[in-house]
Order: structure tokens, then sequence, then C-alpha cells
């Protein structure tokens, strides 16, 4: 499938104050792990992120994110940015910061 580099830079940018993030091919793109934990993607041309499982899509407030189906039933916490909504480097720090606050949030694995 691979993934947009462009976009992967822009995510690293966003993660490049961290020492505990760690990159692995997954979902058919590459995911960004924080302190082991999943904290976003890119998948094709698109940034995935985790959130809460109890967020909801209108809570985010953007006409360029949508709820995660690619297994084809909406997976709890995990939201599309499509490529419009990642353009800037604004843009995927915004995505970026949710998922990491949520990955922080986690029990360290």
């Amino acid at each position: 499938m691979g993934y947009n580099e462009a976009l992967a830079a822009r995510v690293r940018r966003a993660l490049s104050s961290r020492s505990d993030v760690a990159e692995k091919p997954m979902f058919g793109g590459l995911t960004f792990m924080v302190a082991r934990n999943m904290c976003c993607g890119v998948i094709k041309d698109e940034l995935m992120i985790r959130l809460a499982p109890q967020t909801v899509l209108a809570a985010l407030a953007s006409p360029h994110i949508r709820n995660c189906d690619f297994t084809r039933r909406p997976m709890p916490g995990f939201f599309i940015a499509a490529a419009e909504g990642c353009i800037d480097q604004k843009d995927v720090d915004r995505w970026v910061e949710l998922a990491l606050k949520h990955a922080l949030s986690l029990p360290p694995k």
C-alpha cells in the first residue's frame, strides 16, 4: 500500500521533541508509537489518529476528519484526517497533539 512520505515527515516534525517515538509498519502504512502505545499513523495520503474510544466525530469539528472504518466497521477511538486536512504543518500538529495526549494517558507498556 505505502504511505505519503511528506505527510510522514510532518508527523515526525510534530513529534520531534520526544525521545520515546518509534515507527513501525502497520495497517499498510507507517505507525508512530509513543511510549510504546500507538499514537497515530500515515496510511496512503491520510493521517490516522487514535483518541479515547468515547470520542465522537462531531467533537473534532473538521470537514476533513471521519471515523476510521477500513475494517468495514467503525473502530472506536480511531479517526482518519483526509489529505486535505493534513496539507500544512499546523494542521498535522493539531491532530498529532490530540493523539499524543491520548497515547500519554494510557498505561505504559
